[in-house]
């Protein structure tokens, strides 16, 4: 498995995948298929994006991970972070090398926490969080229908190492 940062050639590719996360139902909030292009707005080229890394293999990409500031009511030291894996390879570590990354390129885009809105329903992403760091559920934070969990970019082992 290697990991990068996505590149514009990769959203299609992205977008469908992501369209197969939605389509699983009850593991996102998206609940809309996105084209390629609507895929880089959101996740790659957005204002609000700071990062959007990809595990690739030699059969193509296995997952991605988003870091950005869409949501207006976050401090400027957080960002939210989003997990996609295919179904395959859930499980096989994937989203710790991604999460990994991320914390890196967070530290050194001056984000001190990350947050994880995760539906409820949605066990094994709760978990995957949980074993990644991310901590809370604080009855302010989450909904009905949500769980928030946040964690601090340095509690990841020696995360400056994980990207090329």
């Amino acid at each position: 498995m290697h990991i990068r940062h996505a590149e514009i050639a990769d959203a299609e590719e992205l977008a469908c995948l992501l369209n197969s996360v939605i389509a699983e139902g009850g593991k996102t909030a998206i609940d809309t298929p996105l084209t390629g292009s609507e895929f880089a707005a959101w996740f790659i080229t957005g204002p609000h994006c700071i990062c959007c890394i990809v595990a690739e293999a030699d059969s193509g990409i296995l997952g991605f991970q988003s870091l950005e500031r869409f949501h207006d009511d976050l401090p400027q030291d957080m960002a939210d972070i989003a997990t996609f894996v295919t179904d395959r390879v859930r499980g096989s570590g994937i989203g710790r090398g991604l999460s990994q990354a991320t914390s890196a390129i967070a530290e050194e885009a001056g984000v001190q926490h990350v947050r994880a809105v995760i539906q409820r329903s949605n066990e094994d992403a709760i978990a995957y969080y949980r074993s990644v760091g991310f901590e809370g559920d604080d009855a302010s934070s989450s909904t009905k229908g949500s769980v928030t969990l946040i964690r601090s970019t340095p509690c990841v082992g020696d995360a400056r190492n994980a990207m090329p």
